[in-house]
């Protein structure tokens, strides 16, 4: 193993000097939390940059979408659809929600939920769909939204992954369905350390929104309604008004990575594997927020195998998502066996590759050339094919650790040589104030 660590989803900074100087600023003024003039300004800026009516900063995602959900009021155990290929958060957050999640499949293709594949899990029960769009492509939301209208279903979206994202007719993400929840987790495109976003063109649903974030008040002291405390702290909205200045950079800058990695595959030829990204290099709304390989059955290495091999490079390459969410045991046990083909082949062959701001030309010739020369060596009998555990980040820490020990015990030993001297000094003085031991 030589050279950095290239790893997926390592965190974009912008602007570490403007960061710093607003913190400086929080510290002076104590303002740390509580809906203060960051997270105002964020809110304010996210709102210009998507043309959308409003946006509401909440502290992840994760609990975003749970709001969203709670402030409809569904009649607990009632069904939300979902596709089972996402983030298993999208489907904690349903559960959470005292509702069932409806596991539907996706398209082979964009690896998005379809009319077909929603419509093949309607039932009496269902009361909402939620869409999810990925690696940076916006879901069919015109022929989802009808869907919705002629069912009289409530349409949702996690975008998480999808900060920056058109459709086809150029409108940004954000504007559809009731509302959409992004992520600012520090591995996405747009990121903070952590933190989430809300987006709506309902201005009744944004106010409740709101009051629901901040435990039900309504002004000073008045409740009208449940809540809870998912505010976004001012440090975390800071970075993210920073991060958000140099937005197009970033979004060029991953679209840049995706046409390398299309490109060094093409010059490569590796059959069986196929790059996602190549298909929505011509759709202009499409963020390449995550670079995407499908390895088939035909290549020599299976998925797994080619990325135990690139971890013996340091190139961290990762499956999303596996397993598919309706094989969770929290889910599996529930629902039993689910016939979700397109799903389950995805879990088995999709392999993620780093990207992002971090992420330069050479360093992806060289991923490239690492998977290209594993079917030219002799690695295709390797047996390795469980995957350990990801710990790129953690030698990183250990590190850190490492040093901040030395630097203690550095001022241990200081500590006790100050002591020794101070009792070497007192034992040797016959004042009768000096301390005795």
């Amino acid at each position: 193993m030589s050279g950095k660590a290239l790893v997926v989803g390592k965190p974009n900074l912008v602007d570490k000097a403007g960061f710093l100087e607003d913190v400086e600023r929080i510290l002076d003024t104590r303002l740390f939390t509580n809906l203060g003039p960051y997270c105002e300004k964020l809110e304010k800026n996210v709102e210009e940059f998507l043309g959308v009516q409003r946006c509401i900063a909440v502290a992840n995602a994760t609990v975003g979408l749970e709001l969203v959900m709670r402030a409809l009021e569904f009649k607990p155990g009632s069904e939300v659809i979902v596709p089972s290929y996402t983030f298993i958060a999208t489907v904690h957050a349903i559960k959470a929600c005292g509702l069932v999640p409806r596991f539907c499949d996706v398209d082979a293709k964009t690896h998005l939920i379809t009319v077909e594949t929603i419509s093949a899990c309607l039932t009496p029960e269902t009361v909402a769909i939620v869409g999810v769009h990925l690696w940076g492509l916006c879901c069919d939301v015109a022929s989802l939204t009808a869907l919705a209208k002629a069912h009289n279903l409530i349409l949702l979206f996690d975008a998480a992954h999808a900060f920056g994202s058109r459709d086809t007719d150029g409108v940004c993400v954000g504007n559809f369905g009731k509302a959409e929840v992004f992520s600012m987790h520090a591995t996405k495109l747009f990121n903070s350390f952590e933190g989430g976003l809300i987006t709506t063109n309902d201005l009744k649903f944004d106010l409740k929104l709101r009051r629901m974030r901040n435990f039900g008040f309504e002004g000073q002291d008045l409740i009208l309604s449940w809540g809870t405390n998912i505010k976004l702290s001012e440090i975390h909205a800071s970075f993210a008004v920073r991060q958000l200045v140099g937005i197009r950079h970033l979004l060029e800058t991953y679209r840049t990575n995706a046409s390398v990695y299309c490109e060094e595959f093409k010059k490569t030829a590796l059959a069986g594997v196929e790059v996602w990204n190549e298909r929505f290099m011509s759709h202009e709304g499409c963020t390449h927020s995550y670079i995407c390989v499908e390895v088939k059955n035909v290549f020599p290495l299976s998925r797994d195998e080619i990325m135990a091999e690139l971890r013996k490079h340091n190139i961290y390459a990762k499956r999303y998502f596996f397993p598919g969410s309706h094989r969770c045991k929290p889910y599996a046990s529930i629902h039993g066996d689910i016939d979700l083909p397109n799903t389950d082949q995805l879990c088995d062959q999709v392999l993620v590759l780093p990207t992002g701001s971090c992420i330069e030309a050479d360093d992806i010739r060289t991923i490239v050339g690492v998977i290209g020369q594993l079917i030219r060596t002799d690695r295709c009998d390797t047996t390795e094919r469980t995957i350990s555990i990801d710990t790129s980040g953690k030698q990183i820490q250990l590190d850190f650790l490492e040093k901040e020990r030395a630097a203690l015990l550095d001022k241990l030993r200081r500590c006790e040589d100050e002591i020794e001297g101070l009792c070497i000094t007192h034992s040797g003085s016959d004042s009768p104030s000096s301390p005795q031991r």
